[in-house]
């Protein structure tokens, strides 16, 4: 899907509905059955072919061809929400979708588009009263923490995946003290979901690492207990020498002891490492191919271009201090684990390091019938972590289904009936836009959008402010439904909603951007000159020719010519 703006025959548009707001209600469209539990999946084909299945908005997105500049700009916004929250995409582009929608009609009805901005900034701070006094404070070991991850899962899998995966997200979660740098993410095709597991200890992709070992030894074993572990933060290989020099080979004689000579320095190399009774080096660049087979002949595990990530992982879990090449290498450096162990996973090998004395890290190992299902997988997990350590944070939690907005709606339209100027008429619109979110799940829900928007403020108004859409789209108490989630993701919804609608609005035109030279003057792009007789004043008009006896001035395309007696500017300025 494309979004597209052509200009104008002078490479510039005026401002309209159609080039400025079109995009954002294009995006909106594109996402709004998308939302909820209830939402639907959208299939997305690059040009190559490529098929992504998914109902995450960040991912619809990703795949988008959207040329409209306006079009990209919305979409920059919500990527840059996604990776600061984890979570609220579909909702921010409905609401960026529904607040420029509404301020469409706004400056139709004669209203100047920056009060609009003005109006939606001031909506936005009685927006963000409300949810704070809707706000629930939770505590890391509380169960809305559970609460949180399972509605961020939910609509992605049936209910027992998703009680399952926000069960082993949230206790991995908690292990790690919600400390998302403790924590990695692995995803596998060829098992099924049920095959997901949480691995107390640092996995490492051999396949990943371009790592190709047999076996830990020439004895085949898969399990190494008690080891040490080595870390080089650099290459393995055989020392190079430190002046360039040439070599000459007469002979076979001489070519045997050329080899014979780089075997005893790979040799010696493979000492130096197996004397420090090394069991696991792990470098985080390459290591030699012959270094990696006499290493494994000699008992040690080769762990070749390990992720930065889970190198300094190892390093801080396994107490190892990490140096830049073999020869700095120490006894005293080296770190230990209670067992390293190599594992067969959707057709790739893994080493799954356990029982390590230093910091404590957890790794989830997902799994998928198909290399898509397991990234997806992958992905719904990500949401699902970043939304469960923002309700940890100490932010608290809203009621899902809708609540949250209504409240906001109230909020805002009380506080738009005591305003008596025109600014009400932007409180107003803004109150009517965020309603999209629980018109949208009734109406995913199979509800009628307006009955259940109509319930909502009847309870709301009763003060049952957790009310909100279920998913059978009944309007129920959400806290009792276990709805919840952190008041973080509403909140930034909303500020980067009203930001990005502001940044459009404040487009009156779209320009299409020449290369100039930068150097002056005219439309050609040539510097205007002056020449200068006499004793008065030239002035060049129309096609900029002029002459005088004076000062030269360059009008239309800053060509000109004039002087003074002191001989003129060795220029002219054009106008």
């Amino acid at each position: 899907m494309a979004f597209t703006t052509e200009a104008t025959e002078e490479s510039s548009t005026e401002r309209g509905a159609d080039d400025l707001l079109g995009p954002g209600r294009a995006i909106a469209a594109t996402l709004r059955g998308t939302l909820g539990p209830n939402g639907l999946d959208k299939m997305v084909i690059d040009r190559s072919g490529s098929v992504v299945v998914t109902n995450t908005g960040a991912t619809v997105l990703d795949g988008l061809e959207i040329d409209a500049p306006i079009g990209r700009v919305i979409r920059d916004a919500i990527r840059t929400h996604a990776r600061h929250v984890g979570d609220g995409t579909t909702t921010t582009a409905l609401l960026v979708g529904e607040l420029l929608d509404a301020a469409d009609g706004l400056v139709e009805r004669g209203l100047h588009p920056t009060s609009v901005v003005d109006g939606y900034a001031s909506a936005m701070s009685h927006a963000r009263d409300a949810l704070d006094e809707l706000t629930v404070p939770v505590d890391p070991g509380d169960e809305r923490v559970r609460e949180v991850a399972s509605t961020a899962v939910t609509g992605r899998w049936d209910a027992a995946s998703a009680r399952r995966f926000a069960d082993i997200t949230v206790d991995a979660l908690r292990s790690v003290d919600f400390d998302a740098a403790r924590l990695t993410l692995h995803a596998y095709p060829g098992g099924e979901l049920a095959d997901s597991e949480r691995v107390t200890g640092i996995l490492v992709d051999l396949d990943g690492s371009s790592t190709t070992v047999d076996g830990f030894g020439t004895d085949g074993r898969r399990t190494l207990a008690d080891p040490t572990v080595a870390l080089v933060d650099g290459e393995v290989t055989t020392p190079t020498a430190e002046a360039s020099g040439t070599v000459t080979v007469r002979s076979p004689d001489d070519l045997a002891a050329v080899r014979e000579h780089e075997r005893a320095a790979e040799s010696e190399l493979v000492r130096s490492i197996a004397d420090r009774d090394v069991d696991v080096l792990v470098c985080q660049k390459s290591i030699n191919d012959a270094a990696k087979t006499e290493l494994a002949r000699a008992g040690v595990l080769p762990v070749e271009r390990t992720r930065r990530d889970e190198f300094d992982a190892i390093a801080r879990a396994a107490d190892a201090t990490p140096v830049t090449a073999v020869a700095d290498l120490e006894r005293d450096e080296l770190g230990r684990a209670g067992s390293v162990r190599r594992r067969s996973v959707g057709g790739g090998t893994v080493v799954e390091l356990s029982g390590l004395p230093g910091e404590s890290h957890e790794s989830l190992l997902l799994r998928g019938g198909t290399p898509h299902v397991a990234e997806e997988t992958k992905r719904i997990v990500e949401d699902c972590l970043a939304v469960a350590r923002h309700a940890a944070s100490g932010g608290g939690v809203v009621p899902g289904g809708g609540a949250g907005m209504t409240a906001v709606f109230r909020a805002v339209a009380d506080r738009a009936s005591s305003v008596d100027d025109r600014s009400a008429l932007a409180l107003d619109a803004f109150a009517e836009a965020v309603t999209v979110i629980p018109r949208a799940l009734a109406r995913n829900a199979g509800a009628d959008p307006i009955d259940a928007l109509v319930a909502l403020r009847n309870r709301h108004h009763d003060g049952e402010t957790a009310a909100g859409v279920a998913r059978s789209g009944a309007v129920r108490d959400m806290f009792d439904a276990g709805v919840v989630e952190p008041v973080a993701v509403p909140a930034r919804c909303l500020e980067t909603a009203v930001r990005t609608a502001g940044l459009v609005l404040r487009v009156d035109e779209t320009l299409d951007a020449k290369p100039i030279d930068g150097s002056g003057a005219d439309g050609d792009g040539h510097r205007g000159t002056g020449h200068s007789g006499g004793d008065g004043h030239g002035h060049a008009h129309g096609d900029g020719h002029g002459h005088g006896d004076g000062h030269a001035h360059a009008h239309g395309d800053g060509r000109g010519s004039g002087g003074g007696r002191d001989g003129g500017y060795p220029w002219a300025l054009s106008h």
